[in-house]
């Protein structure tokens, strides 16, 4: 297991020096320069040694305040962000992409790097990132992690410690800058919630050692749940219904689903960001024919039966006579939803994402102008009505 999710090899934990301690370096260095050309040199020296400071110490602020003023640093100061998840396989962002981070002002994204599944009995990452470009600069990258619901019906002592070292690790290989947050995900139940919070807890302690916070997702359904042991969490407003049925609400967000659960978010003893859907499913139905299925997962429901989603990758046979119909929240409904949320918890609104930036959802959140709805105030402005 240890040499599996370590991802191999030596693991390195230095971490890069901040722009501020360079600041001083170079300050410093010059300190130096102009002690020597006192003791050393004439007045014209001098003063051309004064000049070469000046223009230093003037270089050290503006790059200082490029920092303080870019996107990523925004929510360490509290300001509204926005922010937006990447789910794929490859992380290569291709030109529309960086136009919309820029445009935007994305500071953070939240980046998956790898699955946890059960494999011969024991946790396994799998379906790991393949970096194939490189991090936009001024944006902060969150390391995530979805983690299988049966990876939690045991305790895995030692499960918090690999991840860590191969989050870090990968980080470091990657060129992903200083990782200031690691994010959990599990679609954790009652039964689960011990193993999985006794993981968080742990991961929490190892993380805070490195100066790194520990987030998780929280789903509609565990707003009702015990809080989990994490330094703020992030609500996925989105899969709120169930995508099996063939008739009903819309299973990636439908406001009749939500409005149950959010009772319980006023009163949510945690800090919240919140992630809205801009992706859409193409899902398959079947007409019933009374014959018994061997595709895992199927459903009956009505005269139609649930085949699955069709996701690009994915291969599914399609016959003549299937139906595939597409799910996808409207700008209207993730705005009603928006609201929702802003009448509870505003400050959940002060960090706003996006889920999630592939390249097919860029071009859908240009079709219909989710961006608008979901980042309504000028972007990166801080103007945001709360």
């Amino acid at each position: 297991m240890l040499s599996i999710i370590s991802n191999g090899g030596a693991f390195r934990t230095g971490m890069r020096p901040t722009l501020l301690f360079f600041s001083v370096e170079i300050f410093g260095s010059f300190l130096l320069l102009h002690y020597i050309c006192v003791r050393k040199m004439n007045g014209s020296s001098i003063v051309r040694g004064w000049r070469t400071l000046l223009a230093a110490i003037g270089g050290i602020v503006v790059s200082m305040l490029f920092c303080l003023c870019s996107p990523a640093d925004k929510g360490e100061r509290g300001e509204p962000m926005n922010a937006a998840y990447y789910w794929s396989t490859v992380f290569d962002l291709d030109s529309a992409q960086l136009a919309f981070i820029r445009e935007q002002h994305v500071g953070r994204i939240y980046l998956r790097y790898f699955d946890v599944v059960m494999k011969d009995g024991m946790p396994m990452p799998n379906a790991t990132v393949q970096f194939a470009g490189n991090k936009p600069d001024g944006v902060e990258v969150v390391p995530t992690i979805y983690i299988l619901n049966n990876c939690m019906e045991q305790d895995h002592t030692d499960l918090d410690s690999l991840l860590l070292s191969r989050i870090l690790q990968m980080s470091e290989t990657h060129d992903m800058g200083r990782i200031r947050e690691i994010q959990l995900d599990c679609d954790w139940t009652k039964q689960t919630c011990g193993n999985y919070f006794a993981l968080l807890e742990r991961l929490k302690e190892r993380a805070k050692a490195h100066n790194i916070r520990l987030s998780a997702t929280i789903r509609l359904h565990q707003l009702s749940q015990p809080t989990p042991p994490v330094d703020r969490g992030v609500l996925m407003m989105y899969n709120t219904g169930d995508v099996t049925k063939f008739d009903g609400t819309d299973p990636i967000l439908d406001m009749h689903d939500v409005k149950p659960y959010l009772r319980y978010l006023k009163d949510y003893d945690l800090p919240l960001s919140t992630a809205y859907p801009v992706f859409a499913w193409q899902v398959v139905f079947r007409k019933g024919d009374g014959q018994r299925s061997k595709v895992k997962g199927l459903r009956s429901e009505g005269a139609w039966r649930y085949i699955g989603i069709l996701h690009r990758d994915d291969y599914l046979p399609i016959l003549p006579d299937d139906s595939i119909v597409v799910r996808q929240p409207t700008p209207d409904m993730v705005r009603q939803a928006r609201q929702a949320v802003d009448s509870l918890r505003p400050d959940a609104n002060r960090e706003v994402i996006l889920y999630d930036i592939s390249r097919q959802n860029i071009q859908r959140i240009k079709q219909y102008h989710y961006e608008k709805v979901i980042f309504p105030s000028p972007a990166g402005s801080g103007t945001r009505t709360e």
